[in-house]
Parts: C-alpha cells; sequence; structure tokens
C-alpha cells in the first residue's frame, strides 16, 4: 500500500517544481525582452515592478498549493504501524492519557502543521504588495535613473574633443543660400550655424562633368570673414567626403574651428585646391550672405 502513494507523492513534487520552473522561465523572458525597450526610467521601473510581483505572487501561490498537497498525505504514510499490545485491565501500572501503550512504551501521535488558510494566503499577497511593490519599485526606479546618468557620464567621458564640440546645434546665420559654378563643379550652401566653438556650413558640390572631382578638407577648406582671422576646417568633425563622382553630387557639413563675429554681415567659403580634372576647376570660393546676431 506503501507504494502507489510514494509514487503519487513524487508526481506531486514533480508537478510543482514543473509550475514553479515554468513561472520562473517566462519571468525572466519578460523582463529581458523588457529591458531592450526604448522607455522611460519611470515606465521601465514600473514594468519591473509588475514583473517582479507577479513573479513572487506566483511563488506565494505555489507555496500554498504544495502546503494543501501535503495536508492531503497522512502523516503516518509510508511508516510502518505501531503494535499494540492488547488491553489488560489489571496490568500493572498507570495508564498514559497522551499516547498509546504499545510495547511497554507510548506512541505519541504526529503533530501536524496546521495548514495555510485563505486568509493567510491573502495576509501574505497584501504584505507582497505593500512591501515588494511600493519598496520594489522605489529601488528599480532609484536604480534605473542612477544606472543612466552613469551611463550618460560614461559616455560623456568616452567621447573625443571633435565630437562634442558639434553637439550643440548652435544657431543659424545664413541670410539666404548661396552657390558658385567653376567649369563643371557648383558649391551651394545651403546652412551656416554657429555654436560658441565651431561654425557649421552645409554644402551641396555637383559635377556636371566627365571626371571625378575632388574637393579635400584638411588644410584646404577654409572660411573667411573681413576684420577676422581666416577659420581652419576640421576633418575630424566633418562630414563633407570631398570627392564629388562624374555626373553627380556630394553633400555633408564642413566643421570650421572658432566663431563668426557677431556683427558679420558676409563669410567667404574657399577650397584653395579642386583635384581631379585637367580642365578645372583649380580651385572655388564662395560668398555667403549673413545676418548679423
Amino acid at each position: 500500500m506503501a507504494g502507489p502513494k510514494k509514487r503519487s507523492s513524487t508526481t506531486r513534487k514533480v508537478v510543482w517544481g514543473a509550475v514553479g520552473y515554468l513561472v520562473t522561465t517566462l519571468g525572466t523572458l519578460l523582463t529581458d525582452y523588457l529591458t531592450k525597450l526604448d522607455i522611460s526610467p519611470l515606465l521601465g521601473s514600473v514594468l519591473a515592478t509588475a514583473v517582479g510581483l507577479v513573479l513572487v505572487v506566483a511563488g506565494v501561490l505555489v507555496d500554498a498549493g504544495k502546503e494543501g498537497e501535503q495536508e492531503r498525505v497522512p502523516a503516518t504514510a509510508g511508516y510502518p504501524q505501531p503494535y499494540y499490545e492488547p488491553y489488560r485491565p489489571y496490568q500493572h501500572g498507570q495508564p498514559h492519557h497522551d499516547g498509546q501503550t504499545y510495547q511497554g512504551g507510548t506512541y505519541q501521535p504526529v503533530a501536524r502543521r496546521p495548514r495555510r488558510g485563505t486568509a493567510s494566503v491573502a495576509g501574505v499577497l497584501a504584505l507582497v504588495l505593500v512591501f515588494c511593490g511600493g519598496g520594489g519599485f522605489a529601488v528599480a526606479y532609484g536604480a534605473q535613473a542612477a544606472g543612466q546618468r552613469a551611463i550618460r557620464w560614461l559616455d560623456e567621458q568616452g567621447k573625443p574633443d571633435w565630437e562634442k564640440k558639434t553637439e550643440d546645434p548652435g544657431r543659424e546665420r545664413i541670410a539666404k543660400a548661396a552657390s558658385r559654378t567653376e567649369g563643371a563643379l557648383t558649391v551651394t550652401v545651403t546652412s551656416v550655424r554657429v555654436n560658441t566653438e565651431v561654425v557649421m556650413v552645409t554644402i551641396t558640390a555637383k559635377n556636371t562633368g566627365a571626371d571625378s572631382l575632388n574637393l579635400p578638407v584638411f588644410n584646404n577648406a577654409q572660411l573667411n570673414v573681413v576684420g577676422a582671422d581666416t577659420l581652419n576646417a576640421d576633418p575630424a568633425s566633418s562630414t563633407f567626403s570631398g570627392t564629388v563622382a562624374a555626373k553627380g553630387q556630394a553633400s555633408g557639413t564642413v566643421t570650421f574651428d572658432g566663431a563668426l563675429p557677431a556683427g558679420a554681415t558676409k563669410a567667404t567659403l574657399s577650397f584653395a585646391h579642386v583635384q581631379g580634372s585637367l580642365k578645372g576647376p583649380n580651385s572655388i570660393s564662395v560668398d555667403i550672405p549673413l545676418t548679423a546676431s
């Protein structure tokens, strides 16, 4: 009789173990998915707290279910039953009221652990919601906020200087678009933005000739303002490649270190050398009308 009960108990343990494994696995997968979303720290904290609460509540319910299953199994299941001597009214000795006599001794009934009732489970769930919900949210939000600040600080420390100086988009200073054509090459300036460190000039170079042209940026592109120092281009922070294919065009930004004078109303962008074709042009420059700041 003990064999089937033992197998049944083992099966229940396997089932509850599988349930706990599935709950934990699903929670892990959901958390991994949510961490990949581009969401705010507040929403991320709410989602993380919700997933944590679901896992904790599921764990409480699984434990309660396990206790319920264990409660149905007799306390003496799987154990040998004690041998009881026949009752002898005139047997020498005092009767035992807290047990049953067997082989000259007493058998103490196994004390059963009180079963956790519905009210007890509800109380545990309420405590989980209060402490894990509120405290978990505060910890998650604080950790996310601190983590994002630390990441931003590390990113800022790792940025090169040429990238930092172009983060500020600056203020637009161009009055209107300007262009200049030399031979098969036309250079058009569409934007001049100025911040405290650099001047960013957006250009489009169009080549109508049969030869590819090259407008180098390094030690070649310059920005001149009458009465001010000539600004030299920084190729590291510029996006203009300088190469213009035959019958094609190229666009990008040329970044110049320095600032334009506040009252300047005109600047001249120049490429001292244009390479690639014997037909020219050898150089090109564009006068740009500016708004006085």
